[in-house]
């Protein structure tokens, strides 16, 4: 099938205190992050990380961020094949390895870093002292080494079980490719560019969609499973080894709200996807022998191509939009994980809008 890739075709900005000065208020009367509630505290974290950025929209510059670097992944995975299989094998497999490896540990560094800035230019609301995008861009710079080392731990065992799945378990990326192909990615590829060339690169873009939706799956889980370790290495600046720990000992008291309000993002996420069923009923309602209008409009006349671009455009926005609400969260959940209560910046306390970036 062309799995693997040998195979041929077929500004210094103010400090932010570890201990931040926040104004609180409990979420519930015991004010405990173990107590009862989790469900709907979790339900609450997510509502509110929403409207934090429905009202503070400059947050959407960190949205921008991640697309470019979903962006890089989908052009450097792209490259990468049409190196490994097209017109001759250009790279071995060692070298491919390395070249994954290298892609995997840009790609998380450039997460990590803005997931860090996000965390940096939150924290500054609630410390009193807060700081525009740029400045929590340019301070997260003084961490840059601690996040470097952390992405190439995360780079080395996400780069390892990507080669695993791919020499072992075919049918998990087999069914990868599935999933895509219900999605419109199949549905705007007229038949006569799917060939394997670099020109006609359907084949090779389908393939690049697919590692890049397999290893963001990866590095979602293992994000998830070392969920405050950013936060921990840029707020408190602890060692990587003091940070893991510290971010078992606060996932183990948040674990209900943090899957309640990562099983949310993702419901939201799937319910946004179905929409790409419009697709297979149009292609199914089209018939090829009545040459009716809409067929010349949406096959002949790129009709199909534009309108299928045009959703993908729309769901990746939605993707990278919702990735920044879940950053927001994420710091939520650490700043009730260490406090047991959620934080309210000045500006909320009084009823006013966040502060413009």
């Amino acid at each position: 099938m062309g799995w693997c890739p040998n195979a041929q075709m077929f500004k210094t900005t103010p400090a932010v205190l570890s201990t931040l000065p926040a104004i609180v208020h409990p979420l519930e009367p015991d004010g405990g992050a173990g107590g009862a509630g989790r469900i709907g505290r979790g339900a609450g974290i997510v509502a509110d990380s929403i409207k934090t950025l429905v009202r503070n929209r400059q947050l959407l510059w960190f949205s921008v961020l991640t697309g470019l670097v979903i962006v890089f992944m989908v052009a450097a995975q792209y490259l990468l094949r049409v190196l490994g299989s097209y017109p001759y094998e250009m790279i071995g497999f060692p070298l491919w390895v390395v070249l994954s490896f290298a892609i995997e540990l840009v790609s998380i560094m450039g997460i990590s870093y803005v997931l860090a800035a996000l965390v940096l230019y939150r924290s500054s609301e609630y410390s009193g002292h807060p700081i525009t995008i740029r400045e929590g861009l340019s301070g997260t710079k003084e961490q840059i080494r601690p996040l470097f080392c952390w992405s190439l731990i995360l780079a080395s065992g996400v780069t390892a079980v990507f080669i695993i799945l791919l020499q072992y378990f075919g049918d998990v990326m087999l069914s990868v490719l599935s999933l895509i192909t219900r999605f419109p990615f199949y549905f705007i590829l007229e038949p006569e560019v799917n060939g394997p060339g670099p020109i006609a690169g359907g084949f090779h873009l389908m393939f690049a969609s697919t590692f890049t939706v397999v290893l963001m799956i990866l590095n979602v889980l293992v994000l998830l499973l070392t969920l405050y370790v950013v936060p921990v290495l840029v707020l408190e600046k602890k060692s990587i080894p003091g940070a893991i720990a510290e971010s078992a000992r606060l996932i183990k008291k948040s674990w209900g709200e943090m899957v309640v309000c990562f099983l949310i993002f993702g419901v939201l996420l799937l319910l946004v996807s179905l929409t790409s069923l419009i697709f297979q009923l149009a292609y199914n309602a089209i018939t090829f022998e009545s040459q009716s209008f809409w067929f010349q409009v949406f096959w002949y006349k790129g009709g199909w191509i534009i309108t299928g671009g045009l959703y993908i455009l729309i769901w990746c926005a939605l993707a990278v939009i919702g990735s920044t609400a879940a950053g927001i969260a994420m710091w939520e959940l650490y700043t009730y994980s260490t406090t047991g209560q959620r934080p309210v910046t000045q500006e909320e306390k009084r009823g006013a809008q966040p502060l413009p970036a």
